[in-house]
């Protein structure tokens, strides 16, 4: 652990002394919710050896803005005009009545908003006492703390923010490496120390330059923290080291191939996490800086970032094209392009035009990616332009390309429309009950669930997606409250895949708390030379299906070149 986490937790701990308010307050991988998890355990464990008079510590974690406003405090029923009890209510009131000498926080993890935060001004100042729509007063207990967890403070309002201690975290004073030396402690047992050395050298030579290179000289159509994109190349390169699971085969194996391996597994890793998050015009300033730093011709904007190898490349990159047109064969130990790993599929003439699918390069190296991380338990989201195959791509892979009897899927279409509860309801309704508060797909089975459109549920007056909050309660936390029995609900054997478009024209920007538990792929629109595959194909498919004569087949290349120039010229000139 370093220092500066543990100046954090000790300021969360001497707020929570003096405040019975407080907030938490930075952006994603700045240590919050780790901050006070720990501090939770270490006065739980000095409880127990009986030090410091210190009091075992419970916490009750709730996203406000993944329930209603009535679901969150209470509501009278319309109809009867009984009074139903909210979460916050349910929570609060139970702290409150616990005699026992415990700590008790209530953590709201979600964004701090004046619809919902206002009621609360009441227990954040001297009186401690939370009022109810239905007439009750609550008051809290001695050793109850609320803790509000948050990424900023841009619409919370003075009132609200004066009465609480602040905690601010950054996630700039973590940086990337720390979290890739505990991931360095998860490697596969047939990775030796050696071999270890030999990956976070790599990490020192080029993650800064690449990290420099995305961020300041190509656009990312989402905006990604440094750390995400650091997170997503270690799950990338974690996916890729199945036979380092066995001790036995890498020792049997010629340790200059075991190099050659890592070195490439990891250039492949950097190049579909750091580099696959950038736009189409990016991935040229990518490929073309990276293909330098690797030859040691660093461009002088790049050498203060760029640190001297302590390692020797074996296998580089071919030069005929980009390093986004190769993957690296095992088997072969070189880089082939990606066509070249898979059979050529001819189409099935008896196929709906509808149901076609060209297999081009995006096709191949999109569901290998996505196939990877899923079956190695990893969110990945899609982005990038309609029309460039997200979703056809991940629906054909969770149909057709996953062994059913492991894999369960499901499908949830997000729209404008699209509300906390609708989601929390479309995903328990495909889930059995395991026992009491557990649910989960059937056992052995884990369920794939596909969110397309992701950014589209409507944001609300202050900037919350609720929707998008209630998948995040999940991510943190593992489930999320049951709105009837308003008791926890963990979910298990569900993994998230997701797709959307780039923020603009009715899509939004979400949320970096959301984003960072996935591995993010930027889909770039096809180029010419893919266009004219699908097009040369699709003509081929419908004169062998319709037995058009020689005669009129040799219009075939004049008709595809046409089709694909009047397809380009009305994407330029024809806009929305």
């Amino acid at each position: 652990p370093l220092d500066t986490f543990f100046t954090k937790v000790i300021q969360l701990y001497e707020m929570i002394i003096v405040r019975h308010g407080l907030m938490i307050v930075g952006e994603s991988f700045g240590m919050k919710t780790a901050a006070y998890k720990v501090l939770a355990t270490a006065l739980t464990d000095l409880n127990s050896k009986g030090l410091l008079g210190e009091q075992k510590t419970k916490y009750y974690v709730l996203n406000p803005k993944s329930v209603t406003m009535g679901q969150l405090y209470g509501q009278d029923d319309p109809v009867s005009k009984e009074w139903t009890d909210g979460v916050l209510a349910v929570l609060f009131r139970n702290a409150a009545r616990d005699t026992s000498p415990d700590r008790k926080w209530l953590m709201f993890d979600g964004p701090v908003d004046a619809i919902w935060i206002e009621n609360m001004n009441t227990v954040l100042d001297d009186n401690k006492k939370l009022c109810l729509n239905s007439g009750e007063i609550i008051a809290m207990a001695g050793l109850m703390n609320m803790i509000f967890e948050v990424a900023d403070l841009a619409v919370a309002s003075p009132a609200t923010v004066s009465r609480c201690g602040m905690v601010y975290v950054q996630p700039s004073l973590l940086g990337w490496r720390p979290p890739v030396e505990s991931w360095m402690n998860t490697l596969p047992p047939g990775l030796t120390e050696s071999h270890k050395e030999h990956i976070i050298s790599l990490f020192d030579w080029l993650v800064p330059p690449a990290l420099r290179i995305v961020t300041k000289m190509c656009k990312m159509p989402v905006a990604l923290q440094e750390i995400n994109l650091i997170m997503s190349l270690t799950r990338l390169l974690e996916s890729l080291l199945d036979e380092f699971q066995d001790p036995e085969l890498i020792q049997g194996m010629n340790e200059n191939l075991v190099f050659c391996w890592l070195q490439c597994l990891f250039l492949f890793s950097l190049v579909w996490s750091v580099g696959s998050s950038v736009n189409e015009e990016g991935r040229k300033i990518f490929d073309k800086n990276l293909r330098k730093i690797l030859l040691n011709d660093t461009p002088n904007n790049l050498k203060p970032f760029v640190k001297a190898p302590s390692v020797k490349l074996v296998q580089l990159f071919p030069d005929s094209k980009s390093v986004f047109d190769f993957t690296f064969e095992k088997k072969k130990g070189k880089w082939l392009p990606w066509l070249d790993t898979v059979e050529k599929q001819a189409l099935d003439p008896e196929a709906e035009f509808t149901d076609i699918i060209v297999q081009t390069v995006d096709t191949v190296r999109y569901t290998y990616l996505v196939d990877i991380l899923l079956r190695h338990g990893h969110h990945c989201m899609l982005v990038g332009p309609t029309g460039t195959g997200k979703s056809v791509y991940i629906k054909k892979h969770l149909q057709y390309g996953m062994d059913a009897t492991k894999y369960s899927s499901m499908l949830c279409n997000f729209s404008a429309q699209t509300s906390a509860n609708m989601t929390q309801d479309i995903i328990d309704g495909k889930l059995d009950k395991r026992r009491k508060g557990i649910f989960g797909p059937p056992i052995g089975k884990k369920m794939m669930i596909f969110v397309d459109d992701v950014n589209m549920p409507q944001v609300e007056v202050y900037g919350a997606q609720p929707p998008i909050e209630i998948l995040r309660q999940w991510m943190d936390h593992s489930g999320w409250y049951d709105r009837k029995e308003l008791t926890f609900r963990t979910l298990l054997d569900i993994q998230f895949i997701a797709a959307m478009g780039p923020p603009g024209g009715g899509r939004n920007a979400i949320t970096n708390r959301f984003t960072r538990h996935f591995s993010v792929m930027n889909v770039a629109a096809f180029d010419t030379e893919t266009l004219s595959l699908i097009f040369s194909n699709i003509v081929d498919w419908w004169m062998s299906k319709c037995s058009i004569s020689d005669s009129l087949a040799r219009f075939k290349n004049p008709l595809v070149q046409s089709s694909i120039h009047i397809y380009q010229t009305a994407q330029k000139e024809l806009l929305p």
